[in-house]
């Protein structure tokens, strides 16, 4: 459900910037504003399938290399100009391009699945995507990349020319001020100005809700879901905070130093502490969250069990204790630091020292990753909806991905291949769950929780929903 008709609609939430729609971005903040302004080929569903969005159909082949997209007629850009094969072609080519930078360690993620792909038109409203290897999860990467008129993409991200429910008005730091697009495909969107406010404080989000200063306030106060509050909305995310361990050198080679890691800490108490998650997220029990298609829900999350943990330590030969060191962001998740220092009480517990590096530079904390120069773990949250995505960018040996760390494990890259290849969801989901066991025992990253994504609504938002992805739209 959306929101009733209304001249303005006040969205306020922790960043509020538009920027470059290709660049790829997990922060939902950005992707909510560019979901209003642009479309993509295709939509995810609140089932988690694909809705025919600017593609009206779609099919591909048996081993799927091969995809054919059929586009939707009469849809018009902002600028009046009709949807035609040729800007679907030219904006895929621009957000696969080497040229262009990602964000937060994103660059050249889309492009490490495509690069060699053949994309080209078969018609005015036809196009064909062939690649050179099995690319069954392709739906997924297209959901992101938005459409933009030829002639426009020179003009970004400045001149934002799009064909989705909103065109831009005015756009400054912080504030992004959009109106309705009366000639929208779907039809004309509810909100008349939708508006975009940055506010990095919670409390004072939630307060602007409850003064009528905005209309939906994004990542309200977590204290709010153990409160009940009835303006609350709550929702499953895929987002997964892990501390990722350097599987190159140290001590955490060995996997019974890892094993023992996930032993040590309390996973409820971690969640339910006020300062970290204050109870709003799910423990992980491996490297997807338990609303991943593909979670194996039959596998429990390590027990908290500090025995075990130092057993399993001197058997590794850290008998005597062992020293870590632990890099993480100051933000991004914004609770790094209170989490890395729960952590780090627990780790003592068993004999582990944790020396903590803090880094304030995020984007500096993302190449320092990328670029494999962390310390013995280092802070991570994970996203991606697709589970087939977090298994090669993350764990896939062989592509090495910007947050691979070293693990490497030839059955898990035999599954992942396996996956790629298989059309058929279901029969795909039961070769993720096997990999998602493999990941478990093997335990290259400290699992921890996916988070809950929250909202505060007022009474202009009532009825309204956010996509499955935990993005706003207001349409």
């Amino acid at each position: 459900m959306s929101i009733a008709k209304t001249d303005t609609f006040t969205v306020v939430q922790p960043s509020a910037a538009l920027g470059d729609p290709h660049v790829l971005s997990d922060i939902r903040d950005r992707r909510s504003i560019i979901d209003s302004v642009y479309d993509a080929l295709v939509r995810r569903s609140d089932d988690g399938s694909f809705s025919p969005w600017l593609a009206t159909q779609w099919q591909t082949d048996a081993t799927c290399r091969q995809w054919r997209f059929e586009l939707r007629a009469g849809v018009h850009f902002h600028d009046g100009t009709q949807l035609r094969a040729d800007d679907v072609l030219a904006s895929l080519q621009r957000a696969l391009s080497e040229d262009l930078p990602g964000e937060l360690g994103t660059q050249g993620v889309l492009r490490s699945y495509l690069q060699s792909a053949d994309i080209y038109t078969t018609g005015p409203l036809a196009l064909a995507i062939d690649s050179d290897a099995p690319v069954a999860d392709l739906l997924d990467l297209l959901v992101d990349i938005p459409i933009v008129p030829t002639h426009a993409l020179a003009g970004l991200p400045d001149a934002a020319v799009g064909s989705g429910p909103y065109q831009l008005a005015r756009a400054e730091p912080g504030y992004v001020e959009l109106t309705a697009f009366a000639a929208h495909w779907a039809g004309v969107p509810p909100a008349g100005r939708l508006i975009w406010r940055a506010e990095s404080d919670a409390e004072r989000r939630q307060q602007l809700v409850q003064t009528g200063q905005a209309d939906l306030a994004v990542e309200p106060p977590r204290h709010l879901a153990a409160a009940g509050s009835p303006a609350l909305l709550s929702q499953d995310s895929f987002l997964c905070v892990i501390f990722l361990f350097n599987l190159f050198d140290g001590p955490c080679r060995d996997v019974r130093v890892r094993q023992a890691l996930n032993h040590a800490i309390d996973l409820s108490a971690i969640i339910a502490d006020p300062s970290i998650m204050a109870g709003a997220a799910q423990p992980l029990a491996g490297p997807l969250a338990p609303s991943h298609p593909g979670a194996d829900r039959d596998v429990l999350p390590y027990a908290f069990d500090p025995e075990r943990a130092r057993t399993l330590l001197r058997e590794a030969g850290f008998a005597n204790g062992l020293t870590l060191n632990i890099d993480l962001p100051a933000r991004f998740p914004d609770e790094s630091i209170a989490l890395a220092n729960k952590l780090a009480t627990y780790f003592a517990a068993v004999g582990v020292h944790a020396h903590l590096r803090i880094h304030q530079d995020r984007p500096g904390y993302s190449h320092l990753v990328r670029t494999k120069k962390t310390g013995d773990l280092c802070c991570f949250d994970s996203s991606p909806a697709s589970a087939w995505r977090v298994f090669r960018e993350k764990l896939d040996s062989r592509h090495q991905g910007p947050w691979w760390q070293g693990f490497d494990n030839q059955r898990l890259n035999q599954l992942i291949d396996q996956a790629a290849a298989q059309a058929e969801e279901e029969a795909r989901h039961v070769l993720q769950q096997q990999a998602f066991r493999i990941v478990h025992d093997e335990a290259p990253w400290l699992f921890l929780y996916a988070p809950q994504n929250l909202w505060f609504q007022g009474p202009a938002a009532a009825g309204w929903q956010p996509s499955i992805e935990g993005r706003v739209r207001v349409v």
